[in-house]
């Protein structure tokens, strides 16, 4: 049983390691030798000779795992006298042996100090991409229509006026629009729901809070089941008032300040005409692919990707002609020949029922992807290393 169990700790891809009662090596992975940095001899040393910093509350379950405990820990940062630190996880059970007696404990103990790095940065990205749409005022609706149930962010609920944050069905929306534009939403809608996909409607709202009257635009994209079903529904709404108010200087005035905030924001935003033709980018663009302004507009967007990644632009481009939002990863091509990993956000442009352009959100991710690429060479690379043992 005994030989049976180290046999296959030793040949474990993930880092593990069998101690007797008085914690020295019986057993030890390769992937916890490369882990630890520690030499292939450690079968028969003490742990703690080995790792003397180790934190106390680690060293309680052991002595836990040696009275028949079993703990763990999913996610824990740690930090060594020697200055290393990190995030990790582990366990620590009790083996047993044929007589039944506590024989000692395996560990297992893997630093995912990168997987917590990467999910941190993610979620940087996504907080500046909420960011965006907090400062742009832009409500984002998600309708799940076999449930009538209607998801909104904060924003939307700003633009309504509504004070609660509970989701709301599709009638009570229809109950805060004037009614002189309720039936022509309604039509919108169900020109969308009948196969159209795609959704836009300008129209007035009453806020819920203070009953003041709004001007709004809203567009949106439907999903089918494969019975050719709508399921769900899912846009944005804008407060126009505004816009539709404001004498011309005004809305100059306007324009040029939203121009700036365009201009100032960490993401880049690109926008191309129904052919893939730039039309606008901001500085965050330039700054990324080392282009200036006047080499990106004008120019297919497809000129900035290696050939290998133009089949995947097509066929997301593609996709925007038919009404679809979604975010994925990307490779560009920037001026001096190198590339760059993003984060990709593209929402096609609707008017008056047509597609008229895509509008991309893109985050420098090469960084990340750097992370992830390495740490899959390391897996494939110790996987090697078991196979070529056994």
């Amino acid at each position: 049983m005994t030989l049976t169990l180290q046999s296959f700790i030793e040949n474990s891809i993930i880092p593990l390691a069998m101690f007797d009662r008085d914690m020295r090596y019986l057993a030890v992975s390769q992937s916890w030798i490369d882990t630890y940095e520690e030499t292939d001899d450690v079968v028969g040393k003490l742990h703690y000779d080995l790792i003397p910093d180790l934190p106390e509350k680690w060293k309680a379950a052991h002595r836990d795992g040696l009275n028949g405990k079993t703990s763990h820990s999913n996610e824990e940062a740690f930090e060594f006298a020697n200055g290393k630190s990190g995030w990790i996880r582990w366990q620590v059970s009790p083996w047993y042996n044929s007589d039944g007696s506590i024989g000692g404990i395996i560990i297992l103990s893997d630093i995912i100090t990168a997987k917590i790095e990467k999910e941190i940065e993610l979620r940087n990205v996504l907080k500046r991409f909420e960011l965006i749409q907090q400062a742009a005022k832009i409500g984002m609706w998600d309708w799940n229509i076999s449930e009538q149930q209607i998801v909104l962010n904060a924003e939307y609920y700003e633009i309504l006026g509504r004070n609660t944050k509970d989701s709301i069905g599709y009638d009570d929306f229809l109950n805060l629009i004037h009614s002189e534009d309720v039936s022509r939403v309604k039509d919108s809608m169900n020109a969308a729901l009948n196969g159209g996909g795609k959704y836009s409607s300008e129209f007035r709202i009453y806020r819920e809070n203070d009953g003041k009257l709004r001007w709004v635009k809203d567009q949106g994209n439907i999903e089918f089941n494969d019975n050719g079903m709508p399921v769900r529904a899912y846009g944005a709404i804008i407060d126009v008032t505004e816009q539709k108010l404001l004498s011309n200087d005004q809305l100059h005035k306007v324009g040029e300040d939203f121009h700036q905030f365009i201009n100032s924001a960490l993401e880049g935003i690109w926008v191309v005409d129904r052919n893939g033709v730039t039309t606008f980018v901001n500085a965050a663009i330039t700054r990324m692919l080392g282009y200036s302004e006047e080499e990106l507009i004008g120019k297919s967007m497809f000129t900035f990707s290696d050939p290998e990644w133009n089949k995947v632009a097509f066929e997301k481009f593609s996709e925007r002609t038919y009404g679809k939002s979604e975010r994925y990863k990307f490779q560009l091509r920037k001026k001096d020949g190198s590339r760059i990993w993003c984060l990709v956000s593209a929402n096609p442009i609707v008017e008056d029922h047509q597609f008229i352009g895509t509008v991309t959100v893109i985050t420098d991710f090469t960084e990340y992807m750097k992370t992830d690429i390495a740490k899959d060479k390391r897996i494939e690379e110790l996987e090697k290393q078991l196979t070529d043992r056994v």
